[in-house]
């Protein structure tokens, strides 16, 4: 039987591929989103604000791939919180406070720059190799897959965002969803969970992204863990998943609720009504 599933090295090498042409047609449709105060579906944010922080974003993860990002001056301005979500926003909301007015006209450039210098950083590297990212906290680094990851992710919703304030299409690839879970993922769930909600959850979760990768996830409250590609073992609920939905959902760009009727995310398995409470657990960073 073929193999069907890729590995972290290889979806790296893809996402070294893909990074240019995604950039390229990101910048495309900052470029062309003509009034730069329509307002996006973030809340507080105008198209402008979204493109600034997308600028900003991919710059510094794709300085951070190389090894070269300014960590003591990000320090200086990341918040000191424990709950990642309120840390990166205070920190969005201090360096858009901070940004110049004309500031979204230079994005396109930084877009395009910031692909290329990831491009040439990632020739030949480890995708498990440290790096530090100040507002993930730098007693835990994230892996360098996980920040190649982030820069597509960033990009691909971001962009999305523009898009929707300015009147543009912009559809998120799924071979791109699919990076973006296979890099990221991993590294950033057990980031990401709410401790209250997840206080009451004990369960083994299986999420078999359509086309790629499979992550187990063991919820024990807030205490949780991942694993790739996990093999065969007792599991509470497996949720099937479209991966343009999961990273939509996920985002909170789209409700699992809509997903799920449209059977784009489906449950099975000994408690499948765990698999919208899976959904409820994690924050949107």
């Amino acid at each position: 039987m073929p193999r069907t599933r890729t590995t972290l090295v290889e979806d790296l090498a893809a996402a070294r591929v893909a990074v240019p042409a995604l950039a390229e047609r990101a910048a495309r449709v900052v470029e062309g989103m003509g009034d730069p105060k329509a307002v996006s579906q973030l809340p507080g944010w105008n198209a402008a604000d979204v493109a600034v922080h997308l600028g900003m974003a991919c710059t510094a993860y794709s300085a951070a791939a190389a090894g070269v990002l300014d960590v003591k001056r990000w320090d200086k301005v990341v918040p000191v919180h424990p709950d990642l979500a309120q840390r990166v926003a205070v920190l969005n909301a201090t360096t858009l406070a901070q940004a110049h007015p004309d500031a979204y006209l230079a994005v396109p450039g930084q877009l395009r720059d910031g692909a290329a210098a990831l491009v040439a950083a990632l020739d030949g590297r480890d995708p498990d190799e440290p790096c530090g990212i100040p507002w993930f906290g730098l007693d835990t680094p994230l892996s360098l897959a996980a920040v190649v990851g982030l820069f597509l992710s960033e990009t691909a919703l971001h962009v999305l965002d523009v898009a929707r304030a300015s009147g543009q299409k912009w559809v998120v690839p799924p071979e791109i969803a699919r990076l973006i879970i296979s890099l990221a993922y991993l590294d950033t769930i057990p980031r990401t969970v709410d401790a209250s909600r997840a206080a009451a959850v004990h369960a083994v979760f299986r999420i078999h992204v359509r086309g790629g990768v499979t992550i187990g996830v063991d919820v024990d409250g807030p205490q949780v863990e991942t694993h790739r590609d996990p093999a065969p073992a007792r599991t509470d609920c497996h949720i099937w998943v479209d991966p343009v939905a999961l990273v939509l959902t996920a985002s909170g760009r789209s409700s699992q609720a809509r997903q799920i009727a449209a059977g784009r995310m489906v449950s099975f398995g000994r408690k499948p009504w765990l698999g919208p409470v899976f959904g409820r657990i994690f924050a949107h960073p």
